[in-house]
C-alpha cells in the first residue's frame, strides 16, 4: 500500500509539473497571438488608409482592444468569479447564476467610473485583501487598466456601457444574452458592459436573462 501511495504521489507531482508547463506555454502563445493580431491590424489599417477606404487607424486599434476585452471577460473575469463562487462552503441554489452575478460585480469595478484596483475587485466578490485570490484580482485589474488607457490614447470617444432596464427584452444591436442564458427571457442584470466607440458597437453588452435577480 505504501508503495502504491508513493507511486501515486510521484505521478501527481509529475502531472502538476506538466500542468504548469502547459499553462506557461498557453500564456506565451496567447501573448504572441495578441502581438501578431496587433501588427496585422496595424498593417491592414495602414494599407486601407493609403486607399482611403477606412475611417482611421484608431478604429483598428479599438477593434484590437474589443477583442482583448472579450477575451478578458470570457477567460479571466469568468475564472475569478468561478473561483470566488466555488470557495463558498455552501453554494446556494442557482450557483451558476451566482457566478454570472459576480462577473457583473467584477466588471463594474474594472470598467466603471473609478480606476480599477485589486482590492476593489476582491471586495466586489466578498473577499479580503489577504485572500488567495488577491494576486489574481491584482493582475485582472492591471489588464483592465491597460485596456482603458490604450482606449483613451486613441483620441476617439469610447466607453463601457452598463445601461440596462431590467425586465425589458434585449436590443440585439448592442446586447446579447450570455451563452448559458435563455435568449427568450428579458434581461435581468449586466454581466459585461458593451464597448462603444464614437457610438458604434465594438463589443456587445453581455446580459443575464431570467425572471429574478440573485441576492
Amino acid at each position: 500500500m505504501d508503495l502504491e501511495l508513493d507511486a501515486g504521489a510521484r505521478r501527481l507531482t509529475v502531472l502538476e509539473r506538466e500542468h504548469r508547463v502547459l499553462q506557461q506555454a498557453y500564456t506565451q502563445m496567447e501573448g504572441r497571438l495578441q502581438d501578431v493580431e496587433r501588427r496585422l491590424d496595424a498593417l491592414l489599417a495602414a494599407r486601407a488608409e493609403a486607399r482611403g477606404d477606412v475611417p482611421s487607424n484608431a478604429h483598428s486599434t479599438h477593434h484590437v482592444i474589443a477583442r482583448e476585452y472579450d477575451a478578458l471577460v470570457e477567460q479571466k473575469v469568468q475564472g475569478l468569479a468561478r473561483a470566488a463562487a466555488s470557495s463558498v462552503a455552501a453554494a446556494p441554489p442557482g450557483a451558476a447564476t451566482r457566478m454570472l452575478w459576480l462577473m457583473g460585480r467584477i466588471c463594474s469595478v474594472l470598467f466603471g467610473q473609478d480606476e480599477p484596483e485589486g482590492k476593489a475587485v476582491l471586495a466586489a466578490v466578498g473577499k479580503s485583501r489577504l485572500d488567495p485570490l488577491a494576486s489574481q484580482a491584482s493582475r485582472l485589474s492591471s489588464c483592465a487598466l491597460d485596456l482603458r488607457q490604450r482606449s483613451a490614447q486613441t483620441g476617439l470617444p469610447a466607453h463601457w456601457d452598463f445601461e440596462l432596464m431590467p425586465g425589458e427584452p434585449l436590443d440585439e444591436e448592442w446586447q446579447e444574452a450570455w451563452p448559458s442564458c435563455d435568449t427568450t427571457l428579458p434581461g435581468q442584470f449586466v454581466i459585461a458592459p458593451a464597448y462603444l466607440v464614437a457610438e458604434q458597437v465594438f463589443s456587445r453588452q453581455r446580459v443575464c436573462t431570467g425572471l429574478s435577480i440573485p441576492g
